[in-house]
């Protein structure tokens, strides 16, 4: 099955739309609002996100779902989570939810966790499984799909 659509396109697409809800249909009530640890983990979900990056970029690897990796990465990041890129974007989404405080970028933080956790990550999985075998099934046992 084709990828219609990669992962930052549709977490783009999901705080545009949170962005528009919040903007739109408010104002508000605050849920919890801590805008300094939100920027914090904004920039630290970003931080997260570019190293990952830039690892499968110095490893010439695809950053693309749907094709074929080239490598296993499994060092830096890798060796504590398995998805240290999608670590980044929740840890960024909760930071935005925390900054802005409204419940429109709380329900997109759980939607882009229920996307990635239950549709897109078990499909890189399998894709995974497929291209690296043994090696892969045994780096799933030692490390954990997110932290």
């Amino acid at each position: 099955m084709p990828v219609i659509c990669q992962p930052p396109v549709v977490t783009l697409l999901v705080v545009l739309s949170a962005w528009l809800v919040h903007a739109l249909l408010g104002p508000w009530q605050f849920i919890v609002s801590v805008p300094v640890l939100g920027g914090g983990l904004v920039v630290l979900g970003f931080s997260c996100m570019m190293g990952a990056r830039i690892l499968f970029r110095s490893r010439n690897t695809t950053l693309f779902v749907g094709k074929q990796s080239s490598q296993l990465v499994c060092d830096g990041p890798f060796r504590c989570s398995r998805n240290p890129m999608y670590v980044g974007v929740m840890t960024f989404l909760v930071g935005l939810a925390l900054w802005v405080g409204t419940w429109p970028f709380y329900a997109a933080t759980a939607m882009t966790f229920l996307f990635l956790n239950f549709f897109h990550i078990p499909r890189e999985e399998r894709m995974l499984r497929e291209s690296f075998g043994p090696r892969y099934l045994t780096y799933s046992k030692e490390v954990r799909r997110w932290l």
